[in-house]
């Protein structure tokens, strides 16, 4: 009886928000509509918020190939190219974007799902065929990680950098983090990046700039009911800029009015929004981007 009382208050909830018209994005129900907005937030984002003050200064791995500054290999300055990039791209319609995955109830794992599909993309992009890698690699085998309870999509590339990725149909998602990493399965792997970068913080037209060039992982608060219920539109919170989820951005655009935006694709299943993805507001007057978006962006490069 109270779950059907949560689903029922959250249904009444999305009609009346609807009704009133003023957010500019419509809410629906999912799969998820069953579950309180703190059940929600435990379930499918971090354990804990965090705000990314790490500072700007280029990071080094050490690859196979050795010593490897993680500074930008075709990253670019978007105070300087700002008027040149497209007005809008959208890499799903050019075919280098996988379907939205679903990380069921491992709730930190966007940040692997995140890293994994700008890699996936990345390496799309360049060798002109898809490729759908292992989130559940990233998961068991990556040092730095705490698997469920969240993680920094740079510790995934420092992985991927190191020994490559294996195919999700070699490693496949469990929705669980493993008491170890199988490296039978993870010595199979099918894709491998030289190393990453981050896209200057706080700068949108940068972003703008490296998302034209390829998708870029970025961490977002995704807190609240608004987020839980999203269905279309372009959201706009209300959210702060202490991130607890990650996502893909995969694109940019304007609409008809004049409304910039962001899409991103999540890892919450393609039931959620629009068929896993979302638009979200892009130059909102906010120094972190709305929900932090502009705090931390990082992407792969080969």
């Amino acid at each position: 009886m109270r779950r059907f009382a949560v689903y029922k208050r959250n249904v009444e909830y999305i009609e009346a928000t609807n009704r009133d018209g003023r957010l500019g994005y419509e809410l629906g129900e999912n799969e998820f509509t069953d579950l309180t907005a703190e059940e929600f937030a435990a379930r499918y984002t971090e354990a804990a918020a965090h705000d990314h003050v790490e500072d700007n200064n280029a990071m080094v791995i050490t690859t196979r190939a050795g010593d490897v500054h993680m500074m930008a290999a075709n990253g670019v300055d978007g105070s300087t190219v700002a008027d040149a990039v497209p007005r809008s791209v959208d890499w799903r319609t050019k075919g280098v974007v996988t379907p939205a995955k679903n990380q069921m109830g491992c709730g930190g794992a966007g940040w692997a799902f995140a890293a994994v599909a700008t890699v996936e993309s990345l390496w799309s992009i360049k060798q002109g065929t898809t490729f759908t890698l292992s989130e559940q690699e990233i998961l068991d085998c990556v040092p730095q990680s705490r698997g469920c309870e969240g993680g920094d999509p740079a510790a995934a590339f420092e992985w991927i950098s190191h020994g490559a990725i294996a195919n999700e149909s070699t490693y496949p998602y469990k929705g669980a983090k493993s008491d170890h990493c199988d490296t039978e399965k993870a010595d199979h792997p099918v894709a491998v990046i030289t190393g990453f970068d981050n896209v200057p913080r706080r700068d949108e037209a940068a972003l703008a700039a490296q998302v034209a060039l390829q998708p870029v992982a970025v961490a977002i608060d995704a807190r609240g009911e608004n987020m839980q219920h999203y269905k279309s539109g372009v959201y706009t919170g209300p959210c702060s800029w202490k991130a607890n989820h990650h996502v893909a951005l995969v694109g940019y655009g304007e609409t008809q009015d004049g409304v910039k935006y962001w899409i991103a694709m999540n890892s919450w299943g393609q039931t959620w929004g629009d068929k896993g993805f979302f638009l979200m507001r892009r130059g909102a007057d906010y120094i972190h981007g709305l929900c932090g978006v502009d705090v931390n962006p990082l992407y792969p490069f080969v």
